[in-house]
């Protein structure tokens, strides 16, 4: 049987290059040989796209832009190519057939809707989720909307607009009245380590609102919980039964500074999660219902909060870290599933899902 050629998209133009190049690397090594042909392409931070053909070594620092064997290219949106077009030097252009893009970009540009609504266009299948789930996980204020909707329980938030600082002191005194401090804020449309910072006083605040206004229009201020912070991963499709798995996050110092709440390295994890069996069913519930809600139809890691017998949805993240190491494969991990079948089974059940 000929194998699945896989595109693979790494890089891209949001503050979370870096990571995706480490994901890639990670991913790119594993993908079973015997089954796919891997065709890595990059984007540079200048959103250039890059078929890379040389080592997956040379990824992790960065330093693949440079191969000389580099050359332009692009997704074809004409359904009838359902492939890459390669650019050369002189002008000539090549079409490369592929089975399936495996998007491995975080925050904007990359896990938003922007390339899965790209993907849509091509007729190529993808793997994650799509353009509509996409943009919920990714847009806080949209996935507090559609969460609260689907009546689970979130933080207490309040949502400002870029518009405000016009007004910021009005503002602030509204969020303060409302949630009081500790707070967090975090850019409402970037991932969770851009931009994030935690507020203790007036100052503190209005530093971080600026900071996060830098990086999006939208900011979310949430009132500061206390609990135990679960992890929850959910992946639909192409197992033999879908599977969810809970882990937990442990923090190492007992004061956290102006951002860990965002931070994993902060903190230690523990799988499975030490619950006792009805606390366990209620999370992986909560977990499966949000979602659910927002549509999510392959995978995603459920961020959660345990405060008493309270079970609060702090983010759902659609496209989850999947560096081996990361904290979704090694919830399933845990479970049973090793990190190369987990890739086979994300790439395998896109491809049949066509």
């Amino acid at each position: 049987m000929a194998k699945k050629r896989i595109c693979v998209l790494f890089g891209g133009s949001s503050a979370d290059h870096s990571a995706s190049l480490t994901t890639a690397y990670s991913v790119l090594n594993a993908i079973p040989k015997d089954k796919y042909e891997p065709l890595p392409i990059g984007i540079t931070r200048a959103g250039r796209w890059l078929f890379y053909p040389g080592s997956y070594e040379n990824i992790p620092d960065g330093s693949w832009e440079i191969d000389s064997d580099c050359c332009s290219c692009i997704l074809s949106c004409d359904p009838l190519h359902k492939g890459v077009v390669k650019i050369m030097p002189g002008g000539d252009a090549s079409i490369h057939r592929i089975d399936a893009v495996f998007p491995i970009l975080h925050g904007k540009y990359g896990e938003d809707g922007r390339i899965q609504g790209l993907c849509k266009l091509s007729g190529i299948p993808m793997i994650g989720n799509d353009l509509a789930s996409s943009n919920a996980c990714l847009d806080k204020k949209l996935t507090y909307m559609l969460l609260n909707e689907a009546g689970l329980k979130t933080a207490e938030y309040t949502v400002l607009e870029r518009s405000v600082m016009n007004e910021l002191g009005t503002a602030l005194l509204d969020a303060e009245k409302r949630l009081g401090y500790p707070v967090y804020v975090t850019p409402a449309n970037c991932s969770t380590s851009i931009g994030a910072y935690r507020a203790e006083n007036r100052e503190e605040l209005e530093n971080a609102v600026k900071t996060a206004f830098s990086h999006h229009h939208t900011i979310i201020i949430e009132k500061e919980l206390k609990g135990r912070l679960l992890e929850c991963a959910i992946v639909s499709g192409g197992l033999k039964n879908d599977r969810t798995a809970v882990g937990e996050l442990i923090p190492q110092n007992k004061k956290t500074d102006n951002a860990s709440e965002y931070i994993a390295q902060t903190y230690s994890f523990e799988v499975p999660a030490k619950l006792d069996g009805v606390t366990q069913s209620k999370v992986k519930d909560a977990a499966r219902a949000a979602f659910r809600a927002l549509s999510c139809k392959s995978f995603a890691r459920i961020d959660m909060m345990l405060c008493g017998t309270d079970i609060i949805i702090r983010r759902v993240r659609g496209l989850p870290g999947l560096e081996k190491n990361s904290i979704f494969p090694s919830i399933l991990t845990e479970s049973g599933i090793s990190y190369e079948e987990l890739l086979d089974n994300l790439i395998s059940s896109a491809i049949d899902a066509r």
